[in-house]
């Protein structure tokens, strides 16, 4: 079973709109409504994938039912530590011409309380020699090891643990030690070295020095080119064959969690690479079936051009 934590989950709404007028009045159709928050998301990923996952994520009063509901009718298990106030919903707005704008509530307020709950739903599962998954943006009121907390209580358990996190939050985690696997994407992990990565050597090498402080291995998405796993001996870059047009939103949970399913090794990244980019092209956080994922052509660079310069570069 692989385990995901979602201590911000969210209500994703997409919306299309011909052109977003700035003041005036927008009409606008709703084009899908997702149960969402990283985590969430690779849960969801997960079952389309044919693999047992338990969700544990923080519900508020409005908007958790609906959530539980979405979560139940694709029969995913999940548990739900209760909060004060709404459930957050996140908006991504897609104009005629694709350009994507997305607004993102704060969500619900983190307090010990519920950071304790959550480790007591993790305590109720199985983690031995199971995948946990911390993934998505924390909490307002959240302190910056929250983390870090939560990565040392599950391996504590016998748990492998994955870490999707970004800023002092993913700083704080890989400083203290501990996750078998982090999956940034190229900023999150320039922002860990203190150095953006122009080229792919410099991802290979940033990554490297994130290893060399304790944790396992790193997974970097890295937008239109693909994506690279790295571990203290090895190194492998997927990217799609082919530019794939749509909305990204997702994407990197979806890479995340087929990596995990198919194993979570260098053999695990081409499959994940097709599941990642079959996404791009759907609504929302829409996950791909597996004819979806098949289709997609994938080039597999076991023999690494690391002279090679990165497209999305800040």
């Amino acid at each position: 079973m692989i385990i995901t934590v979602t201590l911000n989950p969210s209500i994703d709404r997409t919306i299309a709109v011909g052109e977003l007028r700035r003041g005036g009045v927008n009409r606008a159709e709703l084009i899908r409504l997702d149960a969402a928050g990283k985590g969430v998301n690779v849960s969801r990923a997960l079952a389309a994938y044919g693999i047992d996952t338990h969700a544990v994520m923080v519900g508020a009063g409005l908007g958790s039912e609906w959530m539980s509901e979405q979560l139940t009718a694709q029969n995913i298990s999940h548990s739900m530590v209760m909060a004060q106030g709404i459930t957050r919903s996140n908006l991504t707005l897609v104009e005629a011409d694709g350009t994507v704008t997305k607004i993102n509530e704060p969500g619900v307020t983190m307090t010990p309380e519920i950071l304790a709950a959550i480790e007591g739903a993790l305590d109720a599962l199985d983690l031995e020699n199971n995948w946990v998954v911390l993934a998505g943006r924390l909490n307002p009121g959240a302190t910056d090891d929250t983390y870090a907390r939560l990565v040392q209580h599950a391996k504590a358990r016998g748990a492998r643990v994955v870490l999707d996190a970004s800023g002092a939050a993913l700083a704080a985690a890989v400083h203290a030690g501990g996750p078998d696997l982090i999956k940034p994407n190229q900023h999150e992990l320039g922002g860990l070295v203190g150095r953006e990565p122009g080229s792919i050597s410099d991802a290979v090498v940033s990554a490297r020095e994130v290893i060399d402080r304790g944790v396992g291995a790193v997974l970097c998405s890295l937008g239109a080119d693909g994506a690279l796993y790295v571990t203290s001996n090895d190194v492998v870059h997927v990217e799609p064959a082919h530019a794939v047009v749509g909305t990204p939103v997702g994407a990197g949970d979806i890479l995340l969690a087929t990596f995990l399913a198919g194993g979570a090794t260098v053999d695990a990244l081409p499959g994940a690479v097709q599941w990642s980019a079959a996404s791009v092209a759907l609504p929302g956080t829409a996950i791909p079936t597996p004819e979806q994922a098949a289709a997609v052509e994938v080039l597999v660079h076991s023999s690494v051009d690391f002279e090679r310069q990165l497209v999305e570069v800040a």
